[in-house]
């Protein structure tokens, strides 16, 4: 406001030096119109004043609107850098973990990848384990017809377990594995070694009797009585164990089972060997 002040002192001063100009002027040429000069240059200045004050009154509210406009401005532009740096960071962020997410997806792409491989692979496993364990279902079968008697008593409550169809799909592929590998290896020992046992079958007279047997392996068996006048041999065919009678190895076979019973020294022992049969498939 005292800059307003000054402007119209100065205003009225200027005017009053143009007042007294124009009165000493008029003094000199126009002594008559003097007043009434005056009068007009007063009100001239009087105007003059009021719109230099509005003018001044509109320059200050216009500077103070632009004073106003650029401090908003100036908060407002410090507020957009600030979002501007915060979401420059979001996105750094997000491209990183993008970046991380596209890593990661291409390698569970890749383990996806070796599982199917891994899964496929198996599988065929599976298929041919499977396969192979029908073909071999299928040559214990068949071992089952030579086995002799004792040995298929023993292992028959294993081999139901395998022959029950009606099972097959409960057990499991494990399980029948197992099974089968305990089958072969069971007979794998018996047709390995020397084995004594004690069995009840009739010869050519229909006679029901218990012998004393030496299986050597699968390939061939001898057979004594307790007194040793029974004798004779036995090989296996297609539909099981078929016993010969002959009677001459009787003493033989004896000393066979007592060197078995560690009875007898060991020695050679002079018995025939017949020539096997061929078992079909």
């Amino acid at each position: 406001m005292s800059l307003k002040n000054d402007f119209q002192f100065s205003a009225i001063r200027l005017k009053f030096f143009d007042c007294i100009l124009i009165m000493t002027l008029k003094t000199f040429f126009f002594p008559v119109s003097l007043p009434l000069l005056c009068m007009a240059s007063a009100l001239s200045s009087v105007a003059n004043v009021k719109e230099t004050h509005k003018l001044i009154e509109e320059w200050v509210q216009t500077e103070l609107l632009i004073s106003e406009e650029s401090s908003l401005w100036k908060s407002e532009k410090a507020s957009l850098l600030d979002l501007e740096d915060a979401l420059s960071r979001e996105i750094l962020e997000l491209d990183k973990g993008l970046a991380a997410f596209e890593s990661e997806e291409s390698s569970l792409q890749d383990e996806r990848a070796k599982l199917a491989e891994r899964k496929n692979a198996a599988e065929e496993s599976t298929r041919a384990l499977s396969e192979g364990l029908q073909r071999l279902d299928a040559e214990i079968e068949t071992i089952f017809k030579i086995l002799p008697a004792p040995l298929k008593e023993r292992l028959s409550p294993f081999r139901e377990k395998l022959r029950d169809r009606g099972k097959e799909n409960k057990l499991p592929l494990r399980k029948r594995l197992d099974l089968t590998v305990s089958l072969l290896q069971a007979i794998h020992i018996f047709n390995r070694t020397v084995t004594l046992e004690r069995l009840e079958f009739t010869l050519d007279d229909n006679k029901s009797r218990e012998f004393i047997v030496l299986y050597f392996g699968l390939g061939v068996a001898y057979f004594v009585n307790e007194s040793a006048t029974d004798a004779g041999y036995g090989q296996p065919t297609k539909d099981g164990w078929k016993w010969i009678r002959m009677d001459e190895l009787g003493s033989e076979i004896s000393t066979g089972v007592d060197m078995m019973n560690n009875r007898s020294l060991p020695r050679f022992l002079e018995l025939p060997v017949p020539m096997p049969e061929r078992i079909g498939q």
